[in-house]
């Protein structure tokens, strides 16, 4: 079982970090619910920013999609690859889309890729 903690050093944090993802990013898959970029960073772990535009629905739904995409990071902190930055943006949808739905999505976008 991987270590359940989401300390500071694995979170993208200020707005420079997403710019540069964003900029520099080397990969940018699309599912239903999310995009998310990829760009490689000079540390041996990986770090994760999720960013949830107002587009989205009611403040009560982006925290709970903010939520749902952290919980998944901590928990399954195998699936990101060392040595990338992740930078989660979620899709407007009609409906909020439940924890194995998103994980799922997660699991087959970066599962399918050679790092």
């Amino acid at each position: 079982m991987s270590d359940e903690k989401f300390p500071k050093c694995e979170r993208l944090r200020k707005r420079k970090d997403f710019i540069r993802v964003d900029a520099d990013k080397e990969f940018r898959i699309l599912t239903e619910h999310l995009v998310i970029l990829v760009a490689g960073n000079s540390s041996n772990h990986s770090r994760v920013g999720v960013t949830v535009s107002k587009r989205v629905g009611t403040a009560v739904e982006r925290n709970r999609y903010k939520r749902l995409l952290r919980e998944i990071y901590r928990r399954h902190k195998e699936l990101f690859p060392s040595g990338y930055d992740f930078v989660l943006i979620a899709r407007k949808h009609g409906i909020n889309p439940r924890y194995e739905i998103l994980f799922q999505e997660i699991a087959h976008a970066l599962g399918s890729r050679t790092w």
